[in-house]
């Protein structure tokens, strides 16, 4: 980086920030936009050092920026409308269990996934670790935690694992 662009740029940073920040009414992606303009001019310094109004010329980049990142949320938010008013509600598997599925909301959003995954879409370890993008001992044991939080949280014993099950059917 040369010095005459640093201190172009420590000089104009702030500036253009706040004059930014006032067109989309977002500082922090105002602060961003502004930075990647910048990134853009040093890339192109050679062309850039020789304008006459180069700041206008980050300004303007920066603004388009913001402008691109405003359209893609917004295209974002409204394909995420559009696919919930699509999508179907799901019940609960088992009807008049709400404090069971109550408890089941209260869980970290990943410990949840893998519950419902397993329990209502009926799917393996293994394909819940694909799914998650996660090991299935990581798989495996978000489960034994969930059947242990929902046993303590729904005032019930704590429902065997699968390993329990099989040890306990051996003959002794």
């Amino acid at each position: 980086m040369t010095v005459e662009f640093e201190q172009w740029y420590q000089s104009e940073y702030s500036r253009l920030v706040n004059n930014v920040a006032l067109v989309t009414g977002d500082r922090g992606l105002a602060a961003d936009s502004v930075a990647e303009a910048f990134a853009r001019a040093l890339a192109r310094w050679e062309r850039v050092r020789r304008m006459e109004h180069r700041s206008a010329w980050v300004y303007r980049v920066a603004v388009n920026q913001a402008r691109r990142t405003l359209r893609r949320s917004s295209h974002e938010r409204r394909l995420l409308q559009a696919q919930a008013s699509t999508t179907p509600l799901v019940q609960p598997p088992v009807e008049g269990d709400h404090e069971l599925w109550a408890a089941v909301a209260r869980l970290p959003e990943r410990t949840r996934a893998a519950v419902v995954l397993r329990y209502v879409g009926d799917m393996t370890e293994p394909a819940i670790a694909k799914a998650l993008g996660v090991r299935r001992g990581t798989v495996a044991t978000m489960l034994h935690r969930a059947h242990i939080r929902l046993a303590a949280e729904l005032d019930s014993p704590a429902p065997l694992t699968s390993d329990q099950e099989h040890t306990d059917a051996i003959p002794r």
